[in-house]
């Protein structure tokens, strides 16, 4: 039992000892209680308590002069700072504390220490440690040490620590000594609420923040999300290395100058960057870069990039960029693109781009794009593009398009399109090559007008011009297109025409109606180098025989505009052929009147 006591207390022994070698000299623990002693005397107490020795010039130390300190459990250099009133630095080598005598002019100090869960007792990294008035900062490293480089011009120094999950504690210091601090911070209890989910704070996570800025500026952004400063102005190289260092993302600046490129809080006065800007937060008047610009939050007045800009919140004024401009949230104001410009909620004012235009909410003003204008929600207003306009929901005013026109929902106004316009519900006028709706009240004045629950009959009948006659008719009673198509068979007498019209129907009852239409047809009689156009106004009256079957019968004007036609072997010579009431309108032209009957279904 004795031997295994020796052995214990040897091993114990043992283990202190490397524990005391192996611990920073000035990081031992002392405790001095003396009055009125020389200061020579109380150094050699302090190396025998630390097992360590003092080693200075004489001649720099007042070695007889009397000193008083009450010190207990405090480290050597918080001793030593007291002690000395800091007015030396403090030098380790070996089992040695070098002291040296500050010089004049010195104007650093140092602020050093450890940071430490208060629960758990571990230490913390990634822990930003900062002066407020200073704008000074540094991470902890993975053992929670620290080490902060201040200027001794302030009475103070108010030290805080912050880090994500944990609630922020504050130090307040005096200046002008080199100082270590033991900082013990407490993790926060959650409690969730609802909160506004903007672009704030997510400049970090854009492909340019990932690119540019490091790990250890996402992690301080994250800790200080809570901290920001106001300044008249900043200048940097790149972000990080500039007038406020590693706080200038937690500065709001109203001048802000970035050589290449800046991150910082905010703007409130003018931003230039020559090739990025990147602000987490607001930005206020002008900002200008040469290449892009990122804003975290909201933009307000006008924002200027030789490439791109992207604004994570709303936009209110002017975005002019060189290919594309981005809005997260709404635009208030004139967004200018040579490419592409996207905003992702409401668009009020103009929108111009040279190849696409987006507005992924309600759009209400003017949208230009070279290829096409697209409008997620209802749009009030004009769209106006080389390719397509694409309205998602109800649109008020203008479509117009060298190709075609869409509207998913009610269309209250007019489409005007080279090829195509479709609306599900018209309320308005479709002019186009080809005009679809699904329901209409409006107008559609194209070659074909298709309104899928509307008007739509196929008509075979008999004219005094041919005797064989195919129409197409599509659109609404109040005012239908007809595509025609007519032949006289026979070897003799052949002919042959197609052509288009319009018409309109004036019901009496229910099995009683009129018809009223206008057609234009070329005639072909074995020679396409001859022009022959025969333009007809019929009116019908038709006589319902079922739902969907009636019979119409009624006279034509007609006119053929004609020049010297050929006599081609088998086709007609004369036009229409017959003895009908005719009147003589000059070599080119004659006039007849005529006849048509026929049976129509659908």
């Amino acid at each position: 039992m004795p031997f295994i006591r020796l052995l214990l207390t040897l091993f114990l022994t043992g283990t202190l000892a490397l524990n005391v070698a192996a611990q920073s000299l000035l990081s031992r623990v002392v405790s001095v209680e003396v009055k009125q002693r020389p200061l020579s005397e109380v150094l050699n107490t302090i190396s025998k308590q630390g097992n360590f020795y003092f080693s200075y010039i004489s001649n720099i130390l007042p070695q007889d002069s009397l000193v008083s300190i009450s010190a207990r459990n405090k480290t050597v250099r918080q001793v030593l700072d007291l002690l000395l009133e800091g007015n030396y630095n403090y030098k380790e080598s070996g089992n040695y504390i070098i002291l040296l005598k500050k010089s004049s002019g010195q104007t650093f100090y140092l602020i050093t220490g450890v940071v430490t869960d208060k629960k758990t007792g571990q230490r913390v990294s990634n822990a930003s440690v900062y002066e407020r008035q200073q704008l000074i900062s540094t991470l902890t490293n993975n053992d929670g040490y620290f080490r902060l480089r201040l200027k001794d011009r302030y009475p103070t120094a108010a030290i805080s620590v912050s880090k994500e999950l944990y609630a922020d504690t504050s130090l307040l210091l005096n200046t002008g000594v080199d100082q270590e601090v033991a900082v013990t911070i407490s993790p926060t209890t959650f409690q969730l609420k609802t909160v506004e989910i903007t672009g704030r704070h997510q400049v970090e996570k854009t492909w340019l923040g990932r690119m540019v800025l490091s790990s250890r500026q996402k992690v301080q952004s994250l800790n200080l999300s809570a901290f920001l400063a106001d300044k008249p102005y900043q200048a940097s190289l790149t972000p990080g290395l500039g007038t406020h260092g590693k706080m200038g993302a937690q500065v709001i600046n109203k001048f802000s100058f970035n050589i290449i490129g800046g991150y910082t809080a905010g703007v409130d006065g003018l931003e230039v960057g020559t090739a990025f800007n990147i602000v987490k937060n607001d930005m206020q008047y002008v900002q200008i870069a040469g290449f892009m610009n990122i804003v975290g939050g909201k933009a307000r007045g006008v924002q200027v990039a030789g490439f791109h800009n992207n604004v994570l919140d709303s936009m209110k004024g002017v975005q002019v960029a060189g290919f594309s401009n981005i809005v997260q949230g709404s635009q208030d104001g004139l967004q200018i693109t040579g490419g592409i410009g996207q905003i992702r909620g409401n668009m009020s004012g103009v929108q111009i781009q040279g190849l696409a235009g987006i507005s992924r909410g309600y759009t209400e003003g003017l949208q230009i794009a070279g290829g096409y204008a697209y409008s997620g929600k209802d749009i009030n207003g004009v769209q106006v593009s080389g390719l397509y306009n694409y309205a998602n929901a109800t649109a008020h005013g203008v479509q117009l398009s060298a190709g075609g026109n869409i509207t998913r929902g009610t269309m209250n106004g007019i489409q005007i399109a080279s090829l195509f316009n479709y609306a599900r519900r018209l309320n308005g006028v479709q002019i186009g090559l080809v005009n679809i709706s699904d329901t209409s009240t409006g107008y559609s004045i194209g070659l074909v007008n298709i309104v899928r629950k509307g008007y739509q009959k196929v008509a075979v009948f008999s004219t005094d011009l041919l005797p064989l006659n195919l129409a197409w008719k599509t659109g609404r009673k109040e005012l239908y297109s007809i595509l025609l198509l007519g032949m006289s068979p026979g070897n003799n007498n052949k002919a042959y025409s197609f052509g288009y019209g319009v018409g309109k129907e004036i019901p009496f009852n229910k099995q009683l109606f009129l018809s009223a239409e206008v057609t234009g047809q070329s005639l072909y009689l074995g020679s396409w180098e001859d022009n022959s156009q025969v333009f007809r106004l019929q009116p019908s009256l038709h006589f319902k025989l079922a739902d969907k079957i009636s019979i119409f019968a009624g006279p034509s004007l007609s006119v053929h505009l004609f020049d010297d036609l050929q006599q081609v072997p088998g086709y007609k010579t004369e036009i229409p052929g017959g003895k009908y009431p005719s009147f003589n309108m000059g070599s080119h032209a004659a006039g007849w009147l005529g006849w048509q009957v026929g049976i129509s279904i659908f």
